[in-house]
């Protein structure tokens, strides 16, 4: 990217549409709008939408309105503008084309939002809650996203800084005046003993695992989850997907081995998207077009977020029950007893509850749908908590966390303080990385590569 280009991009979805917008950044912007929509009263004022004729080599092709926003308040830093237009794809082209004769370059994925974060008007942590606030689906995921918008992540993170800082500070006082240790403690009254200090760094190490481990519930908030129903032939997995549906979207028949495909659909649960998947039967002596399917299930198994194990209730002595729920037993899974109005039909399996459930009369299905739920989001956090949607500050504060964990054990082992002091600064250039500092080109540029072009 070259941060001198003036670029351009459509800001709006492809497609016949009332208005299109055209986002333009960079120094040239003023010199572009000269030639794309010439003003006898020259800019307009800035940021109030003004009435332009749009032209290009070939005259007037459409009139539409022009924000003017000069830098450095815009959201890139730069001058800017957005000109709105018909929305017709032909003449957004036509536009995009006029920018780009006029002295443009269109604009590459997240190229906006990185020349924001370039010019100090975003830290990392809030250009990631954009891409957020776009990819969010569900309501929790957008909550995630603004909150994090707002500041409060942030505020956060530096509240968790400032706290390593003084633990650090605290390390470098023994490192420094090693002989005059007892005296520190005794009159400095911000300095604690071994014990508290220890406790301090645990408590520290403590917030930012919990953070970390965040990760999985605001994903699913934010991207959805895969959602696949296993179980044994003729356990009433299509008819259970069925009913999750609230449609008929899955074949059903006695006959063993039906459902040969694996087959999607969506649908909300408790208020998260979930992609439920209906999967081939467990059957121990599969014909060979029922193998295939098989073998396709447990390739698409690998990259689902949950399993729902469906198993016949009045029939867990079948070997496949058995085998399923070993071979399920590393992966997190919701244990389901169907046919529940059949005669025998036993809610235990080798201790473990299962869920009674029965697609035909519907019984079980809210306890079955927010199961889903908790075992996909688990309790929502208390309104201080941190919440961590991007795998990257997922990874960060994971690290910052362990590097807390071995100063602790420096501290109280044979490493003593000067290994302490190190791995608490090494956690602080984590958390440093987590808003930005120090952050590599080649990881900006892989995370602005997830943006839509425009923004």
């Amino acid at each position: 990217m070259e941060q001198s280009d003036t670029i351009v991009a459509c800001a709006t979805p492809w497609g016949r549409a009332a208005i299109g917008v055209v986002r333009l950044s960079g120094s040239g912007v003023a010199q572009v709008l000269g030639e794309v929509c010439p003003r006898r009263a020259g800019m307009p004022p800035a940021r109030r939408a003004v009435l332009v004729q749009l032209r290009d080599s070939g005259g007037i092709f459409d009139e539409g309105l022009l924000s003017w926003m000069p830098g450095p308040g815009s959201y890139t830093g730069e001058d800017s503008a957005e000109i709105s237009c018909h929305g017709n794809p032909l003449l957004v082209e036509r536009l995009l084309a006029a920018c780009v004769a006029a002295g443009c370059r269109v604009a590459l994925p997240g190229e906006f939002t990185r020349r924001a974060h370039s010019h100090g008007r975003l830290d990392l942590i809030r250009a990631e809650a954009v891409l957020q606030a776009i990819e969010a689906r569900s309501p929790g995921g957008l909550e995630l996203a603004s909150r994090a918008l707002r500041g409060e992540l942030g505020g956060w993170l530096e509240a968790q800084r400032q706290e390593l800082l003084a633990i650090g500070a605290e390390l470098e006082a023994r490192l420094d005046f090693p002989d005059q240790l007892e005296l520190l403690l005794d009159g400095s009254p911000g300095l604690q003993d071994d014990d508290l200090l220890v406790a301090r760094i645990l408590r520290a190490q403590g917030v930012l695992a919990a953070a970390a481990a965040t990760h999985r519930r605001a994903r699913v908030q934010v991207q959805g989850a895969r959602v696949a129903l296993l179980g044994p032939v003729n356990a009433g997995k299509s008819s259970l997907f069925n009913a999750l549906l609230g449609r008929r979207r899955a074949l059903v028949s006695a006959q063993p081995g039906t459902t040969r495909d694996v087959l999607e659909a969506s649908v909300e649960l408790c208020g998260l998207p979930v992609l439920l998947m209906d999967t081939a039967g467990e059957n121990l002596a599969p014909e060979e077009l029922e193998r295939a399917g098989i073998e396709l299930r447990d390739e698409l198994l690998a990259e689902v977020d949950l399993l729902v194990v469906v198993l016949p209730a009045h029939q867990l002595a079948r070997r496949e029950v058995a085998a399923l729920a070993a071979r399920t037993r590393a992966h997190p899974r919701v244990l389901v007893g169907n046919h529940a109005d059949r005669d025998g039909a036993c809610f235990s399996l080798g201790g473990l509850p299962l869920i009674p459930t029965c697609a035909l009369d519907g019984q079980g299905l809210d306890a079955l749908r927010g199961a889903i739920a908790q075992a996909l989001v688990g309790e929502e956090p208390g309104e201080s908590a941190a919440v961590i949607a991007s795998q990257r500050q997922h990874e960060l504060l994971l690290a910052a966390s362990q590097r807390l964990e071995q100063a602790r054990l420096a501290l109280v082992g044979e490493a003593g303080v000067a290994v302490a002091a190190e791995e608490l600064l090494a956690a602080l250039t984590r958390l440093g990385e987590v808003s930005g500092g120090g952050v590599r080109d080649e990881v900006l540029d892989a995370l602005f590569e997830r943006f839509c072009i425009g923004k």
